[in-house]
């Protein structure tokens, strides 16, 4: 490397450091003049290279390259010239600058990898190319790592901050941007040495190569769906599921008990709604702490889970209520129903048993799909449960008042 393009090199990578936003006002003030430096240093460079400046001017700056034919000179100060005016302006704080600079680097980073890719087509001695290229290797590394900086500065605030990102997107341009990137310089590579060992006949040499690069594309655009796949599944989950208990959450018990019941709409099967409410989830919260409410809740769900079928639709619909949807028969839910209750009396038996779980059922089943809906079916569940919630509440005033009476008919006697 000569002495010019270190200068420009050291200028530009002093306007980098100093530009940072996290630099005080002087320092930055600063930053910009060497970014002003370094654009001066490159376009002289560049009028050199094409015959615009004075012959001794030219000549100087002629020292900083080896000099090879065919305008290297030009070529090499107008990749510098773009990686400088781009440090320039991304140090801007003005949006629209920033937005220039966007553009230039879109610009630059085919020029910059046009050098770099010679460079290496050169080491593996492709037909055509050269190891030094247009440029001295320094020089080219100093280009590839300055140009590397600035995709990375305005990948955090320009159109690149895609590749920062945490989304779907983000994920797949960072797998995949590596891939598109080194395929063609592999396939070249290849080519050349696959040419020159006389492994493939000549005439065979781009449809096997086409043939691999459209199966390893293949291959990548199965990992990208497979990923947008996980990570759909994953935010599914999340949305869908109640954290508690395990159990669908409002939105996913709606969203997938209307598909069961447009299947069931479809084959003309009944179809049934069951719903749950928690009697005494209040008192257990009060007397034993939000903790063991929590326990009550979560030993619901595992009784409502072991009492249904997988194929049911089991969803927390609220803070003590639960859904339950399916293809039943009006005998079916009501087996289920009493299956429920069994398993509720056989677990408040146990004497280890902090609480005990009382629970207050309605359900409703229909083949009249052209006046039914889901949301309608729901709401005479609700309702068939609140009227034995109430039958309860009745039962248990009488109760109390019948054992009144038999406390005050014994006081008498």
């Amino acid at each position: 490397m000569r002495t010019w393009f270190a200068v420009m090199t050291l200028c530009a990578a002093m306007s980098l450091i100093l530009c940072e936003e996290t630099q005080a006002a002087q320092w930055r003030w600063a930053g910009r003049g060497f970014g002003i430096l370094a654009t001066t240093i490159a376009a002289a460079s560049f009028l050199a290279g094409i015959s615009l400046l004075p012959a001794a001017m030219a000549r100087v700056l002629n020292d900083s390259y080896v000099p090879r034919p065919g305008g290297s000179l030009a070529f090499s100060a107008a990749a510098f010239l773009l990686v400088a005016v781009s440090i320039l302006f991304a140090s801007s704080q003005k949006q629209k600058l920033g937005r220039i600079a966007d553009g230039i680097t879109i610009v630059l980073s085919p020029v910059v990898l046009a050098l770099v890719v010679n460079f290496f087509f050169g080491i593996a001695r492709v037909q055509g190319s050269s190891a030094t290229g247009l440029m001295t290797i320094p020089s080219i590394w100093c280009l590839a790592l300055l140009t590397v900086v600035v995709l990375l500065r305005r990948a955090e605030q320009g159109f690149l901050r895609i590749l920062w990102g945490f989304g779907t997107g983000s994920r797949i341009a960072r797998v995949g941007a590596p891939i598109l990137l080194l395929l063609p310089l592999v396939r070249e590579i290849l080519r050349a040495h696959l040419l020159k060992g006389g492994l493939i006949p000549p005439q065979y040499a781009g449809t096997v190569l086409t043939t691999v690069g459209t199966v390893l594309g293949f291959i990548l655009l199965l990992l990208c769906a497979r990923l947008i796949n996980r990570m759909q599944e994953d935010i599914q989950g999340t949305n869908l599921r109640d954290e508690l208990t395990g159990l669908q959450s409002v939105k996913g018990f709606y969203l997938l008990a209307e598909q069961a019941f447009r299947y069931s709409r479809r084959v003309q099967e009944p179809f049934g709604v069951l719903f749950v409410d928690m009697d005494n989830l209040k008192i257990i919260n009060d007397r034993q702490g939000h903790s063991v409410g929590s326990v009550a809740l979560v030993e619901t769900a595992k009784l409502l889970t072991a009492s249904f079928r997988e194929t049911d639709v089991i969803g927390r619909v609220g803070g003590d209520e639960f859904v339950v949807a399916g293809q039943f028969k009006q005998i079916e839910l009501a087996i289920a129903v009493e299956r429920l209750r069994e398993a509720i009396a056989r677990k408040n038996k146990v004497t280890e048993s902090r609480f005990s779980i009382s629970l207050s059922m309605g359900y409703v089943v229909t083949e009249d799909f052209a006046r039914d809906t889901l949301q309608g079916l729901v709401k005479k569940a609700d309702e068939a449960m609140y009227e034995e919630k109430h039958a309860k509440k009745q039962l248990r005033a009488a109760r109390m008042a019948q054992s009144q009476i038999t406390q005050q008919s014994e006081a008498a006697h």
